[in-house]
């Protein structure tokens, strides 16, 4: 699923056709948690001597030990009840500082510097907040070693060494772009986790450029440690010198601690003397640098940390991303190949034998290939792409580059670093053999041309498909796996009797690849089907596979889902005959979303998951992002069919992996928190939903940008958890900017602002404004019968949704018209056994019953409740709005006897389920009514009435359905 959760919503009373939508705190590590672990003395006060039971808690967060100290606070482990994982949680202690307010709107600056930041070399912020007048910053839980801990565990060459620098770098470069200073950059802020990613933590010095102003020296400098923080604004001995003078901070202070940091980390030494802070002032501030004890490192190397360590700014790289390409510039591997040709000579009349030679040869043929890539993505193709941009127009071009080319830049990279890696196994290190290359090398001529097929693309976007480009950039398979030999031994080889022919439909499929990505699915569909059709004619069923993936995952898009599930049967064909068990697995993953998400038949898609975790299994290795794209549809599947609990398990454990895959702010987490969100809001836990939703927002404003129609998407979820409180002026606010979004990036006659203006409607009704609502609605008809036509499933629902104002506003007989066509179209295009004809037929029930046509009504619920039971299974809430409507008939008939069953039955289905209050109390309210008329159980008939007042008076827009139990209360007093 992709997280779009924008579906049509209706309010026919108790006909839902409403679809709420679907598809880590950086520590210091110096001790391992547990036993011996120093702890703040207020927590273990509290642990000892509890005021009341349970565990020690920080917020919603359970304590599970301490992990780190800091100069400003403390960090502990911490259990994240809410989304099931470990996170870290910040502290802050009570003398950080002279001035407690001052420590706390420090602490604060931390977290709204990290949270302004979106890269995944920088530690992430999920949650601020107040402990006992003590602020606390929830973080990702990183599971790694501090830059100086990783140094001391294990020797390390210079060239592991400036990976890490390059990458927190990276980081830093992130900060800068954004307009912040660290301030602080040291081997204790820097972290190595376990999973290799390097993140940069403890922004709590950092603050916006434009305003970071000079801070005093404080305290008595003949005495103080050269590695303290926290009186003096830095580390000392990672400061630059207008720090020490006091002088204005900007980015390249930030470059000289990041060059110091290096420099200790290479040479094992700081680059200038002085135990006290008097005497390192005076070295730092002089720019007298201490030669290194030994040659550890090129020298090309330090003389661009030298650089870097200049006295005067001025001197100092311009930005750090000019430092950033002076350390990846190694000037060796540009001379290496013809320096081994000409020293051979050289060589060999020293003494030294050609095999020296012939590895130097093999090492610049390897970097050589690596560096292959930049040919697709080298300065001339960065400033194509960034004029491409410019010339769409849009207003958020420049943003949106920005955006796009670090995910570009990270990518390429990779492919470089993989590249090489390969090389060397089979050419150097003879661990490869001739076969395993020769698949490693197809793998990685594969993913690039994917790569420069996406480059391409992003080079035509218009203003429209722009805001599909950061997203696209994210979603690039990574190249990594081209170096996994068990990977390699699971892909099928080249046929290389037919390599041009094979290429040139690879061409195609990357192509129609890029255009999906792009979100110019129309366009795509033909360039995916030509590539299928020479598939065919080529003949390797592996290729055949891929093509066919591809097309339906195209046809899916532009809603031609059967023609997709074809498409997708014959893939897994295909795969079969390649005997590919991974494309298999795509194929099986794809078709539980489609078969039970867009299908509705759910029985069906829950084996296709079971087939798609057997092929899994059989895999060799661990698979986390493939076993999180079968829960996450599995999930959407659940979701369908009422199993809200179990569907909400998924989506959590499914975030969990893709974090840890992916990093906290990749888009494809922020789905998932948006699927986990929706869960929580059926759930009726709204505040957890807003929480959810706006953490999915912070990440797709950051990553996509403020216009991006993902945030419109977000912002149609938000308007639901407004309106569910009652909200309404935040919800049309948050609609109006939704639909301003998508009006500026597709236009005014686009699906998805007519979209928009259904839910904008939706609202309006809510609050009984039935003219603005209608008018909505018509607007949105209209653009929807141009795009679709008369007789899609989408005018039905909207069709739907006007019978809704039209019931509102007592016109019963306009609202029978209204929703019959919309049955006609359902049948016709969807069938009459698909949940969406059921649901009109039920609709069309309870305006009948409404009006006191109660037999007419009771035979068409009659007819619909068999067909439901068999679409969605017996105890979905669907089911429970039908045997409602058929027990208020029966009632109102004088057949009450007749109806305690059925309106037992919703209660049951209603209170196994997790549905709003309102509902329940509902249920209740007319099983109450049955009893009492049969005369059955008139105790409990009083009973669960006066259960169903307080969710009623509670709840909005259920006024009249309150009045009229107060009016049953008062004719009916307890026996």
């Amino acid at each position: 699923m992709t997280g779009e959760d924008d579906s049509l919503r209706a309010t026919l009373v108790a006909a839902d056709h409403q679809a709420a939508t679907l598809d880590s705190g950086q520590v210091e590590r110096h001790a391992p948690p547990g036993a011996g672990t120093p702890v703040d003395k207020e927590i273990v006060k509290r642990a000892l001597f509890p005021r009341r039971g349970g565990p020690v808690r920080i917020g919603r967060f359970t304590v599970l030990g301490q992990v780190g100290r800091g100069a400003m606070g403390v960090v502990y482990a911490c259990y994240d009840d809410l989304l099931d994982r470990k996170v870290a949680v910040k502290l802050l202690k009570h003398a950080a500082a002279g001035d407690s307010t001052a420590a706390q709107v420090r602490l604060l600056r931390e977290a709204q510097a990290l949270a302004r930041l979106d890269h995944p070399n920088v530690v992430k912020v999920l949650d601020v907040g107040t402990f006992e007048d003590r602020v606390y910053l929830a973080m990702e839980f990183v599971d790694g070693q501090t830059l100086a801990a990783w140094l001391a565990a294990a020797p390390r060459t210079w060239r592991d060494i400036l990976t890490v620098v390059l990458a927190a770098g990276e980081g830093l470069a992130a900060a800068h772009a954004k307009g912040l200073v660290h301030r602080d950059i040291k081997p204790d802020n820097i972290m190595v986790g376990g999973d290799g990613r390097v993140r940069l933590m403890d922004f709590g010095l950092a603050r916006a450029e434009a305003g970071a102003a000079p801070d005093e020296l404080a305290g008595p400098v003949a005495s103080l440690s050269v590695t303290r923080t926290g009186a003096i604004m830095g580390t000392p001995a990672f400061m630059a010198p207008e720090q020490f003078l006091g002088e204005a901070i900007d980015a390249r202070s930030d470059q000289f601690a990041l060059c110091a940091t290096a420099w200790e980390a290479l040479y094992q030494q700081r680059p200038f003397a002085g135990e006290t802070l008097a005497t390192l002032m005076a070295s730092v501030t002089a720019g007298a640098l201490t030669p290194p004890p030994r040659a550890r490192a090129p020298l090309w190397l330090r003389r661009v940390l030298e650089r870097g360590l200049s006295r005067a700014r001025t001197a100092r790289y311009p930005d750090t991303r000019a430092l950033l390409q002076a350390l990846r510039a190694d000037p060796t591997r540009r001379r290496r190949a013809l320096a081994a040709v000409a020293g051979a000579l050289a060589l060999a009349s020293a003494g030294f034998g050609a095999a020296t030679v012939a590895e130097q040869r093999t090492i610049a043929g390897c970097e050589a290939a690596g560096a292959a890539v930049f040919a697709d993505w080298g300065p001339g193709a960065r400033e194509a792409l960034a004029a491409a941009f410019v010339a769409t127009g849009a207003d958020h071009a420049a943003a949106t580059f920005e955006r796009t080319t670090p995910w570009l830049d990270r990518w390429a990279d990779a492919w470089r670093d993989t590249a090489d890696a390969a090389c060397r196994a089979h050419r150097l290190e003879s661990t490869w053999d001739g076969e395993q290359y020769g698949r490693a090398v197809d793998c990685l001529a594969e993913a690039r041309s994917n790569f420069a097929a996406l480059v391409r693309e992003l080079g035509r976007a218009d203003a429209a498909s722009l805001t599909e480009a950061t997203a696209a950039a994210a979603a690039l398979a990574g190249p990594e796996l081209c170096a996994d030999p068990v990977h390699l031994r699971e892909r099928p080889m080249l046929r290389f009797d037919q390599r041009d022919q094979v290429l040139g439909v690879r061409d195609q499929l990357a192509r129609a690849g890029s255009l999906a990505a792009a979100a110019r699915y129309a366009e795509g569909l033909p360039v995916a089907r030509e590539a299928l059709h020479a598939a065919a004619a080529i003949g390797w069923p592996a290729l055949i596979a891929q093509a066919e993936l591809r097309a339906a995952g195209l046809a899916e898009e532009t809603g031609a889902y059967p023609a997709a599930e074809a498409g997708l049967l014959r893939a897994l064909a295909a795969a079969r005959a390649a005997r590919s068990a991974r494309l298999a697995l795509q194929a099986s993953t794809e078709l539980i979303y489609l078969v039970g998400y867009r299908g509705s038949r759910l029985a069906e898609a829950k084996v296709w998951a079971e087939s798609a975790r057997t092929q899994l299994a059989l895999l060799a290795g661990a698979h986390p992002l493939e076993e999180a794209g079968i829960e996450s549809n599995l999930a959407g599947v659940l979701y369908v069919g009422g199993e809200h609990a179990e569907s909400a398990r998924l989506y959590a454990r499914v975030l969990a992996a893709r974090e840890a895959a992916l990093g906290p702010d990749h888009p494809r987490v922020a789905d998932s928190i948006n699927n986990l969100a929706s869960l929580r809001y059926v759930a009726g836990a709204v505040g957890d939903a807003s929480r959810l939703y706006h953490r999915s927002l912070a990440i797709y404003e950051q990553v996509l940008g403020e216009h991006h129609p993902q945030v419109a998407t977000t912002l149609n979820n938000l308007s639901l958890v407004h309106e569910a409180t009652g909200a309404y002026d935040q919800a049309i606010a948050a609609l109006a900017r939704a639909l301003a979004i998508r009006e500026a990036t597709f236009g005014r006659e686009h699906s998805l602002v007519a979209t928009s203006l259904c839910n904008l409607a939706l609202v309006y009704e809510a609050t009984g404004a039935y003219d603005e609502a209608t008018r909505l609605f018509g607007r949105a008809l209209a653009i929807q019968e141009k795009t679709f036509g008369p007789d899609h499933p989408v005018v039905a629902d909207t069709l739907h949704n006007l019978a809704t104002v039209r019931y509102d506003t007592r016109d019963d007989a306009e609202a029978t018209r209204l929703l019959q066509r919309a049955r006609a179209i359902y049948e016709r295009t969807l069938g009459p056994d698909h949940p969406s004809t059921i649901s009109s037929v039920v609709g069309l029930g309870l305006i009948l019953n409404a009006t006191g046509a109660h037999a007419e009504a009771l035979e068409l619920l009659a007819r619909a409740l068999p067909r439901q039971e068999q679409a969605l299974g017996p105890d979905h809430p669907a089911v429970a709005h039908t045997l409602l409507g058929r027990g208020e008939a029966l009632t109102d008939l004088g057949r009450p006897a007749e109806a305690v069953p059925e309106l037992e039955r919703a209660l049951a289905i209603r209170s196994a389920t997790e549905v709003q209050p309102e509902e329940l109390a509902e249920a209740r309210f007319a099983l109450a009514r049955a009893l009492w008329s049969s005369g059955a159980d008139r105790p409990r008939a009083r009973a669960l009435a006066e259960q169903a007042e307080a969710p009623l008076a509670a709840a909005t827009g259920q006024g009249a359905t309150h009045a009229r139990l107060r009016e049953w209360l008062a004719a009916h007093p307890a026996p």
